[in-house]
């Protein structure tokens, strides 16, 4: 944490957390949520979410945004480089893109194994807001 100097305190490790889910379009063209999928996170003051699908709960998937067009993304997974002499600590593999809709306020996800798309709302999760939320475990690696 981080202590400003009119005795506030700020989190530095603040997370955010956004639903993944299914869903289908209603008459209106709003997203109807049919099965929650999954979960993303986002630490305050980055650009990279880390995705946890329920199906592939032991993997990881980064979705990292496109630096040309803000509104596409990448989806990736990483595996450490075993090579100790190596330039790059990890290989990056694309799986999937996604197209952000600010007026469904989803980023549509389509993985390349997957034959349908699933949807990440762009809104966290109001208790997602809290200081007090832990650490999610899958950020762990991310610092070494």
């Amino acid at each position: 944490m981080e202590v400003k100097s009119n005795n506030t305190v700020e989190s530095t490790n603040q997370f955010f957390r956004f639903q993944v889910i299914q869903g289908d379009m209603d008459k209106n063209g709003a997203m109807k949520k049919t099965k929650s999928v999954g979960m993303a996170y986002l630490k305050n003051g980055q650009n990279t979410y880390t995705l946890r699908l329920w199906t592939f709960v032991n993997d990881k998937f980064y979705l990292i945004p496109n630096k040309m067009d803000s509104s596409k993304y990448l989806v990736m997974t990483r595996e450490l480089n075993k090579s100790p002499t190596a330039k790059n600590k990890y290989f990056w593999n694309i799986v999937g893109n996604g197209v952000a809709d600010s007026s469904l306020g989803m980023i549509t996800l389509e993985f390349d194994l997957l034959s349908k798309p699933i949807y990440l709302s762009i809104h966290p999760e109001k208790s997602a807001y809290s200081v007090k939320l832990p650490e999610p475990d899958i950020f762990q690696e991310e610092a070494a």
